[in-house]
């Protein structure tokens, strides 16, 4: 019996203990939140590619870690502008972003966020289009704030 009530007590620790770590943080939620409207504030901008280098890069540098930007990087020298993982290419204007702008903790996974906005764009057919842009981020502490680790997303287009 005694047994039983050992291994009982340990589930349920166990389960508390996941369910507390799957709850969204509020300094999260809210640093996502300023990172996504000024990062998509800069690429709705419209600047010229070296001061828009200089922003995201200085954005970059606030909000993710130096793992991240690493990768970043990486990835700005090998595509340029062409490519953005952070937004998995598919911005919007501010307008929308303030108006739909979600982030929800990922029931899933202990470190993760779902950001999602809506993007008000066109088809190649120029017919509009609004499209569901979801980003998954994981976030974890480094030298005590909440940081950027790594983000990737798809969109998903509603008629």
């Amino acid at each position: 019996m005694k047994k039983i009530s050992l291994i009982l007590l340990f589930v349920i620790c166990v389960f508390s203990l996941k369910a507390q770590n799957n709850t969204s943080d509020p300094q999260v939620v809210q640093m996502l939140k300023e990172f996504y409207t000024a990062y998509n504030t800069a690429w709705a901008s419209h600047l010229p590619a070296t001061p828009l280098i200089k922003k995201l890069d200085s954005l970059q540098t606030k909000y993710c870690t130096i793992a991240a930007r690493k990768e970043l990087k990486k990835l700005l020298k090998a595509s340029g502008l062409d490519h953005d993982a952070l937004t998995n290419d598919e911005g919007t204007d501010v307008e929308h972003l303030k108006k739909t702008l979600k982030i929800t903790k990922d029931p899933i996974k202990t470190n993760d966020y779902i950001v999602s906005y809506i993007d008000h764009t066109m088809t190649p057919a120029y017919k509009p289009i609004d499209k569901t842009v979801i980003i998954h981020v994981t976030v974890v502490k480094e030298n005590g704030s909440f940081k950027i680790d790594n983000a990737y997303g798809d969109a998903i287009s509603l008629r």
